[in-house]
């Protein structure tokens, strides 16, 4: 099996060559299922599953292997191989933890193109769509904008105007699953080789989407509750799939809740924030009641809704939060490191050999 329709290119042979050079081959991991990994090889698909090497040297989560990464794998068996390293990558979704967790959580990885599904029934909201447009922006992967269930809402064109005026340069498309309105238009931006996650809440309907462009059913779906209209949670892990084009699509969970780790992309989500916000008299102005403020004055004659401003206002909050998570996430790091030299130290005056070692 060739591995070029899986997006190896001359770029990735020059970074795979000093592993040639040990007898290792390259691989794509097409799906995670907690320490064992699917991947696809010259060898076709096959299991996983990292060195302890590897291990010991992944300090964080996100140094892990995950899904849409390349590494370099050395073969035990016709189907089986272990992952010696993940080679560096171009793009990488990532989000905080829940649970307050300082760590990041990486939700696919070398990604072309971020599909951002919201359902118009039930799930729309534009201030979670910034949120999602900055997620993917932080990654420097571009965003569409897919609104799904348009056979379900009589104002569906009116909620599709309301995107387009608020992100007027991300590509926005309506699809219905049941009636094939709009898929035609996605298919068409589908190009061979490139990779596209698939990002939304639960039950909006990025498996149906996956289904509906590979014509068979590759994940298993489920209505939504009909008393609140959220999803049920049917996807419980990450994959991609090769659709029939040739184009390689990444299928994920819902996500409950969406907490930055990176708040680069707050630009690509907000441009007219905070293209009004260089014209303030004060460059520190907060946008509240400071004098000269262009952003209060835009809200005041209509050019600005008041709602994007307090989104942006929220996530600019979040970002220095984050920041203070980020720098214990550092001390964590440091701390496990010089743990790690003082009980191998230990080991060595004892005469013993290495020992397992996991972050507390």
């Amino acid at each position: 099996m060739t591995i070029l329709k899986f997006g190896w290119n001359e770029i990735r042979s020059r970074q795979f060559e000093p592993y040639a050079k040990q007898g290792l081959i390259p691989a794509r991991v097409t799906a995670v299922f907690s320490w064992q990994y699917e991947i696809i090889s010259s060898l076709g698909k096959g299991s996983g599953e990292m060195t302890g090497k590897l291990r010991y040297d992944a300090l964080y989560a996100a140094k892990r292997p995950a899904v849409g990464d390349w590494v370099a794998a050395r073969p035990i068996n016709d189907s089986h191989c272990l992952i010696h390293a993940v080679l560096p990558r171009t793009s990488c979704l990532q989000r905080q933890k829940v649970d307050g967790d300082v760590e990041a959580q990486v939700v696919a990885s070398n990604v072309d193109v971020c599909f951002i599904v919201q359902a118009l029934q039930g799930d729309f909201n534009l201030p979670r769509l910034d949120r999602y447009i900055a997620f993917a922006a932080s990654a420097q992967v571009a965003p569409v904008i897919v609104l799904t269930k348009a056979d379900l809402v009589d104002e569906a064109e009116e909620l599709r105007a309301q995107v387009r005026m608020t992100h007027p340069d991300i590509p926005v498309f309506m699809v219905s699953a049941v009636t094939g309105t709009g898929i035609e238009e996605v298919q068409e931006q589908l190009e061979p080789y490139k990779t596209y996650a698939a990002v939304g809440s639960s039950g909006v309907g990025k498996s149906t989407l996956l289904n509906v462009l590979s014509g068979t059913e590759l994940m298993k779906t489920a209505q939504v509750r009909e008393d609140d209209m959220r999803g049920r949670h049917t996807t419980t892990h990450r994959q991609m799939f090769c659709l029939p084009n040739g184009s390689l699509y990444i299928d994920t969970p819902g996500i409950r809740e969406l907490a930055l780790f990176e708040h680069d992309g707050l630009g690509g989500s907000f441009r007219d924030v905070e293209g009004l916000a260089r014209q303030c008299k004060f460059r520190d102005c907060q946008h509240m009641n400071e004098p000269g403020c262009a952003v209060q004055r835009a809200i005041k004659a209509g050019e600005l809704d008041e709602k994007r401003l307090a989104s942006f206002a929220k996530m600019k909050r979040e970002e220095g939060a984050c920041q203070s998570k980020q720098i214990l996430l550092t001390k964590k790091v440091s701390k496990a490191k010089i743990k790690r030299s003082t009980v191998h130290y230990k080991d060595y005056v004892r005469g013993g050999g290495k020992k397992s070692w996991k972050l507390e």
